[in-house]
């Protein structure tokens, strides 16, 4: 299998949408897209909708950042009660929405984040090892019991910034929730990597869209021997895999789709796959890396 088509399924968003409304702030600016099914029950005392010119408009009166959390609040309520995937989604886990970029704007339920089509971001962490035989990864296959892409192979740890937890937080979360590993293990042998991002459709084309930003950590553990251990279960095991292992399971379709990425960025930077070995090179590389007409948190 191509890897061209494992980043298509993920960046599946079209480039020129013609159905897609766009949700503005309060004062006009894009804030995400909204799915056309979604439009007609938005529409409220706090939102306004042109279907002339595709838009859903907060209205004026929210404008302040109190508000606009009241507000998405007692939205996200109204579709839980209504909607099995919100209401099977939710966490009561807060999200946060920039606008301008690097500005909170408002807080809203992970699970409702797709219904208005809002930016969200994650860290993503590659655990490896250096050995004799070169780089290798620590794979997690995910718990039996996850809501989302049971037995799928993941990237080492995962998981999305939740407020009020700054990046850094959520990786030192993550880590101990996923790999029980303490702050100090981490702070010593982690490293930033850089960004992914991509505007994904998880419910196919028309459905929901979903853009993700994930900030991505490369975790360099001392030897074979240290081996991450879940804490909460959402992981049954892990497995350490050299990186040709890693691709053709990718290739495979083993990996939770949105991980496919992540591992190919990593693959990208580690000289694994190269424009003399994969023909679509240029492409993987920008789609992986999408720039998105919203503002972002920086």
């Amino acid at each position: 299998m191509l890897l061209l088509p494992l980043v298509a399924a993920v960046d599946a968003f079209p480039y020129t949408p013609t159905d897609y409304y766009t949700l503005l702030g309060h004062e006009g600016l894009p804030l995400g897209n909204v799915a056309p099914h979604a439009v007609e029950n938005l529409e409220n005392q706090y939102l306004t909708v042109d279907h002339t010119a595709k838009t859903v408009g907060m209205s004026p009166s929210l404008d302040t950042f109190e508000k606009r959390n009241d507000a998405v609040a007692e939205m996200a309520q109204t579709w839980r009660q209504k909607d099995p995937i919100v209401a099977k989604g939710w966490r009561d886990e807060l999200y946060v929405v920039y606008n301008p970029s690097t500005k909170p704007y408002f807080l809203v339920e992970r699970a409702f984040s797709g219904i208005l089509g809002v930016v969200t971001y994650g860290v993503h962490i590659n655990g490896i090892v250096k050995t004799a035989e070169g780089v290798k990864m620590w794979v997690p296959r995910r718990s039996q019991t996850k809501a989302t892409y049971p037995g799928k192979l993941d990237n080492t740890i995962a998981g999305g910034v939740a407020h009020p937890l700054g990046l850094w937080e959520n990786v030192v979360k993550e880590c101990y929730e996923e790999g029980g590993l303490e702050r100090e293990f981490v702070e010593l042998r982690i490293s930033s990597a850089g960004v992914v991002s991509y505007l994904c459709l998880p419910y196919g084309p028309g459905g929901h869209a979903q853009p993700e930003v994930e900030y991505i950590y490369d975790l360099v553990f001392d030897s074979e021997n240290q081996k991450p251990s879940p804490v909460d279960g959402e992981a049954e095991d892990f497995r350490l895999m050299g990186l040709d292992e890693v691709l053709d399971r990718m290739k495979a379709g083993e990996f939770k789709p949105n991980c496919t990425l992540v591992i190919i960025d990593f693959l990208i930077r580690h000289g694994v796959i190269t424009p003399e070995t994969e023909p679509h090179y240029l492409e993987i590389v920008q789609r992986i890396h999408r720039r998105f007409p919203f503002a972002t948190r920086n």
